[in-house]
């Protein structure tokens, strides 16, 4: 068929684009990036060590007038790096199943010093060991209205 005659109406049409999904990454300076996804809905957040939060788009400023204003204060900083080392996160694996229907994914990246991991987890699979590390950060998620 010569590019610049008209298409062939019973010809196939070739399968929509799928969707390619963002890796999520830790910017330089967070502690921890968090990605709750139900069905094509996703919300992410950004928390750092001074106790900012920033949801959807990393903080980059660095102006103070700038900045989220904090959200957290150093005990609950200071509670959550304990919580990584107590569920074992910088070994956790990635979960092998694949979300059913409209269960919710959850994916987290932490770095506290040279350890550091990335997993993603799903609603019904969560291992016992890291649910409370995923309650804990979920906690952050503002609230669905």
């Amino acid at each position: 068929m010569n590019p610049n005659s008209e298409r062939d109406p019973n010809a196939l049409s070739p399968p929509p684009p799928e969707k390619i999904k963002r890796a999520l990454f830790l910017p330089k300076g967070a502690l921890i990036a968090f990605r709750k996804t139900r069905g094509a809905n996703a919300l992410e957040f950004y928390l750092y060590p001074d106790g900012r939060i920033s949801f959807n788009t990393p903080d980059y400023s660095t102006e103070a007038y700038e900045r989220v204003s904090r959200k957290l204060n150093d005990a609950q900083i200071n509670r959550l790096r304990h919580l990584l080392d107590q569920v074992n996160f910088y070994r956790a694996q990635s979960a092998q199943s694949k979300p059913r229907g409209e269960n919710i994914a959850y994916e987290i990246s932490a770095r506290v010093g040279n350890k550091s991991n990335t997993i993603e987890l799903f609603d019904g699979s969560i291992p016992a060991a890291l649910k409370p590390l995923v309650e804990q950060l979920n906690a952050l998620v503002p609230k669905e209205k």
